[in-house]
């Protein structure tokens, strides 16, 4: 009898009773395409880079191409494509950096990740710049300038200004006014309030009410990061401007009145602050354009639309003025009220340098008063509440941008206070400038355990999140230097500068995320004459000791919402701890304290939380698992993840990400680009109207048992599973490795003999372990792809094991070949790979004119499973030159034992007759060249014992 066997691909499904005749159960280096036996040719050799380090990633673009190489000395280095001379150390700042599990790049920006971070590399200049694993902290502190100032000195007129009003009888000149005098008065006093505040503030850039000063950085596309804290600037704590009276006139009652109005306006300043971050801006001035400056609009102390209600307001004159007061006449001495003059004599006046708590008394002393005393009653304006004040404070949420200093401007004044100019009128139209965006945790270093560039965004799964430390003090609260003395002899002035002697503030802030208490720390060391926080012991002129009150410092902010406790300390001069709670519309946790406080130590270490490891040995500990979110970069800036791009998938943990060419359904093309990989299966992301991700929809329940195995076809995604190979298009998903899938898969080496066929293959015997193979499942746990689109193939490899997988999607059938890779690169459309020889091979093309094959076909029942048969010859069919196919016959009568019978040096088994057997196993030896393919074989069998069943 004759039977002809056309050769299918390599599978171990189902089993060998119930094969296919023809199926292979090894085929090294063969594959089944246009209906025959391929041979697959090994790779062409592209590079060989030798010791000089692991070629790791390839960074591409327009311009230029890059192999990445991380050597075993943690260095990193690069070689351009097509570049005869030695890779080129990339500049870590410290040689090394240790730790990278794998490279991915956006634009000419190159990212090296490690388990703490990820670190960016600029070429620019011909060289890559190493920027470092975070946009630069750069620490602002904000100080006020104060320029007191009075109507009847400011004012085109030179002098006060008279109102009228209903009769007051002299005995009832401090009580309440009628309701017709609250409007006459009011009406005639807030015109000259308002005029005066717009022409001293408003028109010429300056301030004499509450406000914040916010500042954040500006990438080059526009975006804002690391945002400051609020800071509260207080030209004013209290009633500002304060409205007293000279002359109350009138016969047996009061008719008139002579007034006059007071008030600080004040300017900032500035001080980019000496720390290490600081001098990184000069790497980084390619990504940060400038530092944006935006403020709140005033927080006003009195209601607008209320009403003034007595002469007699005995505390306006206690409202503070935080900052520094300026004067030009500080060499010389003026006995004459005169705009930005102090007035009288002083014994010093050092005290114009410093930054302190004034009240508007003693400003009134120094600038306006010659025999130094103020007016002790005033009209009370309709002045808020503290508790309305406090309440607009905390509500406070929008800023408006005032200026930008550029980053050459920045590094140029690094370290030196500097006056910031507002044009005048510029505050007139604040609120239709640009709105500071809100932060979303851009201080926190991300680390990350796979990425994925997709549309120029930067994608990032199983990301951790080291806190932020905190603000420094000096830039989280105005700038504040000293305390003060005050003495008068006489008339003469004597303000004694006290410099405050703690020489380092600490702000340590506990957070509780995932249900772990976290402890972070900003403490500056060199913060000069920084005020202290707690109130501390003064002595007044009668000798009396008592406890400063403090209205500096009343706001602090912590960007994490889950942050509820800071603890402010200076040096050994005790700490304070403030409960945080989150803010209603800031990404932040805030307190805001009331002003004119003692502030003492309030607490024992019982109140603070416990923190379970410790950071300086446990690095991993600092950080806060995101193990179910995508983070997505803005377009071209991997720099910068916003809140719309950080999205949430389940609740499982993210293992990867891959995009996919083609829609969901029809229809749909392109509506969701991406696949996120999660231990509860793979989700489908679609594009949002920001340009975005969102999740949609899960698609399939399959879990993805090894993140490396994740691969991009051209309009699909493989990945490994328990269940096999899984292939997504669409929204469909099927399993193309079911025939190949075998826990238990044949072991070629127990035929006899065959370990000689086997080294016929000429591969090193100490490197070749192709042969037996492993479980199917065990191997795609370690797996990597390479999708070969050339000839549209998918080679499985994995690292240390010399056979790989390759799968046709021409035939949808599986081959095998020897496997020398070691890893595997970005270069799509080429099949990139480097050896363990560290040489760079391309799948796609070789330079091989000939390859020898292995293969072995799986049991043979010739149509007749349970009969003996005698095989009388076997001759090869297909494309190839005599010679080039050799062949050896084995045996069996229970799929278990087998036996040689015949073999042969060419393709032809013939001349032999013998025991018969129920199946056959044809094993082949081949040397095939480019062209050549094998399809089948003849096979002439004569059953034997038919007579009953064996």
């Amino acid at each position: 009898m004759n039977k002809e066997i056309k050769y299918n691909g390599y599978s171990a499904q189902p089993s060998d009773y119930e094969c296919q005749d023809g199926d292979l159960a090894v085929a090294i280096n063969l594959i089944p395409e246009d209906g025959a036996l391929k041979p697959v040719h090994p790779p062409k050799l592209v590079k060989a880079m030798g010791s000089s380090g692991k070629v790791a990633f390839v960074h591409e673009t327009s311009a230029f191409t890059h192999y990445i190489l991380y050597g075993d000395n943690s260095r990193i280095s690069y070689q351009k494509k097509g570049s005869s001379a030695a890779p080129q150390s990339i500049d870590t700042s410290y040689d090394y950096l240790f730790g990278v599990t794998h490279f991915n790049s956006v634009g000419n920006t190159l990212l090296a990740f490690t388990a703490t971070g990820i670190h960016y590399y600029l070429w620019k200049d011909n060289a890559y710049t190493y920027l470092g694993d975070h946009v630069p902290e750069i620490d602002v502190s904000f100080g006020l300038i104060g320029r007191p100032r009075l109507f009847s000195q400011c004012d085109d007129s030179k002098s006060t200004f008279n109102i009228s009003f209903d009769s007051i009888a002299e005995d009832a000149i401090n009580n309440e006014f009628t309701e017709s005098n609250k409007t006459r008065i009011t009406e005639q006093v807030m015109a000259k309030v308002n005029k005066f505040v717009r022409e001293q503030t408003v028109e010429k850039g300056r301030f004499c009410f509450p406000f914040f000063v916010r500042y954040a950085l500006r990438l080059f596309d526009g975006s804002l990061v690391n945002h400051s804290a609020p800071i509260l600037m207080n030209p004013s704590t209290a009633a500002c401007p304060v409205v007293f009276w000279k002359h109350i006139r009138g016969k047996k009652s009061y008719t008139e009145a002579e007034l006059d109005i007071m008030m600080v306006a004040s300017t900032l300043d500035y001080k980019i602050l000496s720390t290490s971050d600081a001098y990184k801006l000069e790497k980084w001035s390619d990504i940060v354009t400038g530092i944006e400056i935006f403020i709140s609009k005033p927080i006003y102390t009195f209601d607008q639309n209320g009403k003034c209600s007595s002469w007699k307001d005995t505390d306006n004159f206690s409202t503070k003025f935080i900052g520094r007061l300026y004067a030009t006449n500080k060499t010389t001495t003026s006995t004459s009220i005169a705009e930005d003059k102090v007035i009288g004599a002083f014994t010093s006046k050092e005290f114009l340098d410093i930054y302190a708590e004034w009240e508007y008394s003693r400003i009134y002393a120094i600038f306006f008063s010659t025999d130094r005393t103020y007016p002790g009653e005033s009209l009370h304006l309709p002045e808020f509440t503290d508790e309305k004040v406090t309440e607009t404070i905390r509500n406070t949420s929008t800023f408006y941008k005032l200026r930008t200093i550029e980053t050459a401007e920045a590094i140029a004044n690094r370290g030196q206070r500097k006056e910031l100019v507002i044009e005048d009128e510029y505050l007139q139209s604040l609120v239709t400038r640009e709105v500071m965006t809100d932060d979303y945790l851009t201080h926190d270093i991300l680390a990350a355990e796979s990425s994925y560039a997709y549309n120029n965004r930067l994608n990032l799964s199983g990301v951790s999140r080291k806190p932020f430390r905190g603000f420094l003090g000096q830039s989280m609260f105005a700038w504040l230097t000293h305390n003060y003395s005050w003495q008068l002899s006489g008339t003469t002035l004597t303000i004694s500068p006290n410099p405050f002697s703690g020489w380092e503030m600490s702000v340590t802030v506990y957070l509780k995320e995932n249900g772990k208490d976290y402890a972070v720390n900003a403490s500056d060391y060199y913060a000069g004459n920084m005020c202290l926080f707690l109130s501390f012991d003064m002595t007044d002129s009668n000798g009396k000791s008592f406890k400063t009150k403090r209205s500096w410092g009343c706001y602090v902010f912590y960007p994490n919402v889950n942050a509820h406790k800071m603890l402010i300390s200076n040096s050994t001069f005790g700490s304070y701890l403030i409960t945080l709670k989150p803010h209603e519309f800031l990404n932040g946790a805030y307190a805001v304290l009331d002003y004119e406080m003692v502030r003492e130590i309030n607490y024992t270490n019982a109140d603070l939380p416990t923190i379970g490891y410790n950071p300086s040995t446990v690095v991993e500990d600092t950080y806060i698992r995101q193990d179910n979110k995508i983070y997505t970069s803005e377009v071209n800036n991997p720099f910068f993840f916003p809140l719309l791009g950080v999205n949430t998938i389940g609740t499982g943990k993210m293992l990867g990400i891959c995009s996919a060419a083609k829609a969901l359904s029809q229809g749909q093309f392109g509506q969701f680009p991406l696949y996120a990989f999660t231990t509860e299966g793979v989700w489908a992301l679609e594009v949002s109207a920001t340009g975005t991700y969102s999740a949609r929809q899960p698609i399939t329940r399959d879990v993805c048992i090894n993140a490396e195995g994740i691969t991009q076809l051209d309009s699909a995604v493989l990945f490994p599973t328990e269940r096999g190979i899984m292939l997504i298009s669409g929204s469909q998903t099927q399993c193309i490795s079911d025939t190949i899938n075998s826990e238990y898969p044949f072991d070629a080496l127990s035929l006899p003999g065959f370990s000689k066929l086997h080294d016929m293959l000429g591969h090193d015997p100490t490197n070749d372990k192709c042969l037996p193979t492993l479980p199917f499942t065990e191997f795609l746990k370690q797996c990597r792809m390479i999708y070969d689109y050339v000839h549209q193939r998918v080679i499985v490899f994995a690292p240390g094991i010399t056979y790989a997988y390759v799968y046709s999607f021409k035939s949808q059938m599986w081959g095998m070949t020897f496997s020398d890779i070691a890893s595997h690169l970005n270069s799509y459309p080429e099949a990139l790979a480097v050896d363990n020889d560290n040489n760079i091979v391309n799948f796609s093309e070789s330079d091989v004119a000939q390859v020898k094959c292995l293969s072995v076909t799986r049991p043979l029942k010739l149509d007749a499973v349970n009969i003996h048969k005698t095989i009388e010859s076997i001759i090869q069919r297909g494309n190839f030159a005599k010679g080039h196919v050799q062949s050896v016959l084995f045996g069996s009568r229970d799929l278990i034992n087998w036996h040689m019978i015949w073999s042969s040096k060419d393709h032809f088994l013939r001349g032999f007759r013998g025991t018969p057997y129920k199946y056959f196993r044809v094993a082949l030896l081949c040397n095939l060249a480019p062209g050549e393919s094998i399809f089948g074989a003849s096979v002439q069998f004569t059953p034997r014992l038919t007579n009953q069943p064996r």
